[in-house]
């Protein structure tokens, strides 16, 4: 839980946050969002039919997770793979928007733009269908990648990698990143997707959610603090990393750093929960934006897990802003102040 000087402390990241500098290499992808109502079901089959109001398209994946960096003011660059189609010329458009660098963009032969398309319906998910090819691209368009990431690496304070296993994050890539992210001083902190996280292996920060966890420790259920605790240990002992940060849903989240003699919990902060898309990245976001501006790991989670009780809140992949964050530090800070009179 926070202390009594958390909130001086995290406005004083937060004044600090446009000048992170972050590179994000990962999985890219076009989330389309197409919002109607139902009024009745289908003559045909016994589906909802649902008329259509509008559609909206947002970035997704590792594409989200540089839209919750940009939403806080910091520097943000974007490594992945396209496809040369109208998808992939609408993430073009929707980074232009944002305002993040896509010098990382790789365009790969025969390979669409991962889609993920969703209907809803009075705030409810009816049906997802996907657009994906989970098969790396070819030798050409890795070097591609390879080389790109390698040129922007000394230019960082952080790299995150955000794994969706749709190709991108191969070993040879993580293992590169890694190696010129520690030359050159910048740390990396890894959304993971593989149940082998030594894949990941001297990372500075992995942030798994509880099942993602559970995975890796070989399909073992986490069902109380001692299983967090001993989990978490297994984790840093695979992966050589500072520290596991597991999200844990409506139990919050829970870090387990190298050398401490306990893990440190979070309860969760959403006061009503919506959706819960997209967090995952707003939470990875938040932390790498934090350590980029000097936040010791407890005062980024802490930060992070604020920012994730904001997104849960909204409808559809909605990320962070500087202006969501302070204000929800400020009710915070209220009703600290009024439980104490």
């Amino acid at each position: 839980m926070s202390d009594e000087g958390f909130t001086a402390r995290a406005f004083g990241y937060i004044r600090k946050f446009p000048n992170v500098r972050l590179l994000v290499v990962g999985d890219i992808m076009l989330d389309e969002y197409i919002w109607g109502d139902v009024r009745r079901i289908s003559p045909e089959a016994p589906v909802p039919v649902v008329a259509v109001r509008e559609d909206t398209r947002a970035l997704g994946g590792a594409g989200n997770v540089a839209v919750n960096i940009a939403g806080l003011e910091a520097k943000v660059e974007l490594a992945g793979f396209v496809g040369s189609d109208s998808a992939g010329r609408e993430i073009i458009r929707l980074l232009s928007r944002h305002r993040i660098g896509a010098s990382g963009i790789v365009k790969a032969r025969n390979r669409p733009t991962t889609t993920k398309t969703r209907v809803i319906a009075y705030h409810q998910q009816v049906v997802r269908v996907d657009r994906e090819k989970k098969e790396p691209p070819d030798r050409r368009a890795q070097d591609a990648l390879l080389a790109k990431v390698r040129k922007a690496i000394p230019g960082v304070d952080g790299v995150v990698l955000s794994d969706y296993r749709k190709g991108v994050l191969s070993r040879e890539l993580v293992e590169d990143v890694v190696h010129s992210a520690k030359r050159n001083g910048a740390f990396v902190a890894v959304d993971p997707k593989h149940t082998d996280v030594s894949y990941y292996r001297g990372c500075t920060l992995i942030t798994p959610n509880k099942y993602e966890a559970e995975a890796a420790l070989g399909g073992k259920d986490i069902v109380d603090d001692m299983g967090i605790w001993e989990g978490g240990k297994v984790l840093l002992r695979r992966t050589g990393a500072r520290a596991v940060l597991i999200t844990r849903g409506e139990e919050g989240m829970s870090l387990i750093e190298r050398g401490r003699k306990a893990f440190f919990h979070i309860p969760a902060k959403a006061r009503q929960v919506f959706d819960v898309t997209g967090a995952g990245d707003t939470v990875i976001g938040t932390v790498a934006v934090s350590m980029g501006a000097g936040a010791p790991l407890r005062d980024a989670a802490l930060l992070a897990n604020i920012a994730a009780g904001v997104v849960v809140g909204e409808v559809g992949t909605v990320p962070i802003t500087v202006g969501k964050l302070s204000g929800a530090l400020r009710i915070q800070e209220r009703e600290r102040e009024d439980s104490r009179s």
